[in-house]
């Protein structure tokens, strides 16, 4: 993950692991405030840049419940109000192929791509192992759900209004 934050002397980052945990791996352009804890649910990492933009990496476990899904240490820092574009970054084990993702990745063998203008809570992307279909997908089914209740919604605004 790579941030840009003006004006905050030292950045609270919240990741929510479901029980698992997160390992950071590395901090580059800032220094890190005393050691992850955890806060409830979450865990914390605070940090204090020493460049306008920084960056850190990290491993996520998670339980078998949410396998597949990969929580994002967020800044816990007020916005602008101005989007920016976010770039999300994911390799999976090799030889491994990948789900139905969301956000929507762009692949290029294990390694997937996605572009969004916010900053996701979390990534879901299932895979399986080479040679084996990922299996059903709920992304799929809700995908559907949420056209079908958008066009019935403006079916029944538009059938309301000729009244």
């Amino acid at each position: 993950m790579t941030l840009t934050v003006e004006g905050a002397p030292e950045i609270d980052h919240r990741v929510e692991t479901f029980g698992a945990g997160a390992e950071l791996v590395d901090v580059r352009g800032a220094r890190q405030v005393g050691d992850v804890r955890s806060i409830g649910r979450t865990q914390s990492l605070v940090l204090r840049p020493d460049l306008p933009t920084y960056g850190f990496r990290y491993r996520a476990r998670q339980a078998d419940d949410f396998a597949g899904r990969c929580p994002i240490w967020l800044p816990a820092v007020p916005t602008n109000g101005r989007s920016r574009a976010v770039s999300i970054r994911t390799q999976l084990p090799p030889g491994s192929i990948p789900g139905y993702s969301m956000p929507s990745f762009a692949w290029t063998g294990a390694r997937g791509s996605a572009r969004l203008a916010h900053l996701p809570s979390f990534v879901r992307v299932p895979y399986a192992a080479g040679g084996e279909e990922p299996g059903f997908g709920i992304g799929r089914v809700m995908d559907a759900v949420a056209v079908l209740v958008f066009t019935a919604a403006t079916a029944i605004w538009a059938w309301r209004r000729r009244r």
